[in-house]
């Protein structure tokens, strides 16, 4: 597929406006952050609760979002606080039981078994991915933009790699069944922009050492390039693109978060053991 000058520019004047929003708030303050990906982990629920109803699955998207923002927030304050005795993370566990009974009240009940499931499923594919990375922003115990603002780079650079060379050169399918348009060729490319970012952020973003950096991008380039398929699975199971269009040249805010819903466990997982290892 060759890149067109149309869709690239769409890609890059969208990008050139919220890369920087993401930055300033990463950067800014904790409350910052949490806001940010408060909205985006809100709508990228949303757009996923509205895709699965094409699959004549009715997810109680109210409390699905509702329930996987709270366990955000919840985190989020333990995380702030250092304080997981808190009152409020008891009281919120009942809650979960109100998925099972909102669904005795649905007014229009396809199969209990899917809609509860379906709920589910987005709270544990978006929120608690979202909810994780808590981690990375409290690595040391407090507040630190390096750890989440690297990630996103070595994210973004992989995606930008694997979108130049795969729409320029691409001619090896990856995953034909699932996403037609990616490409070997793509892979590789974002590879070497993830390894090549890894190597710069390292210079800049001294929170861990250069090893550590380059073993994040390792992780990314695997479980970003799965993540970004499983979307893509589950897109294509009911016929559509994107999640949404919200934003112009990259489709939803689902769309440019799939990479990291696999990536953000992975990679936390791995600089939790290297520390209790160093």
């Amino acid at each position: 597929m060759l890149l067109t000058q149309n869709n690239f520019l769409q890609r890059f004047l969208s990008g050139l406006f919220f890369t920087p929003v993401v930055i300033f708030a990463i950067f800014w303050s904790p409350w910052t952050y949490f806001f940010l990906f408060f909205y985006v982990m809100g709508l990228s629920m949303l757009e996923f609760y509205k895709l699965i109803k094409q699959a004549h699955v009715a997810p109680m998207r109210i409390y699905g979002i509702g329930l996987g923002l709270l366990c955000y927030t919840i985190t989020f304050t333990y995380y702030l606080q250092h304080d997981f005795s808190s009152i409020i993370g008891y009281c919120a566990m009942p809650l979960i039981a109100l998925i099972y009974i909102a669904a005795l009240y649905s007014r229009k009940p396809t199969n209990p078994f899917l809609d509860i499931a379906a709920t589910f499923l987005g709270i544990v594919y978006i929120a608690l991915p979202c909810s994780i990375l808590h981690g990375l922003a409290f690595f040391n115990g407090s507040y630190s933009y390096q750890l989440i603002l690297g990630l996103l780079l070595i994210v973004w650079s992989q995606d930008v790699g694997a979108y130049l060379v795969g729409s320029t050169i691409g001619k090896i399918k990856l995953f034909e069944r699932i996403s037609p348009q990616k490409t070997w060729e793509g892979v590789g490319g974002g590879a070497l922009f993830a390894i090549v970012v890894s190597y710069m952020v390292a210079y800049f973003l001294t929170i861990i050492p250069l090893w550590q950096w380059l073993s994040i991008a390792v992780i990314t380039i695997f479980t970003g390039s799965y993540g970004d398929l499983v979307a893509s699975l589950l897109k294509r199971s009911v016929d559509a693109k994107n999640s949404s269009e919200m934003i112009p040249g990259h489709g939803g805010i689902l769309d440019k978060i799939d990479s990291l819903l696999l990536t953000i466990p992975a990679v936390v997982t791995f600089l939790k053991i290297s520390k209790l290892c160093g």
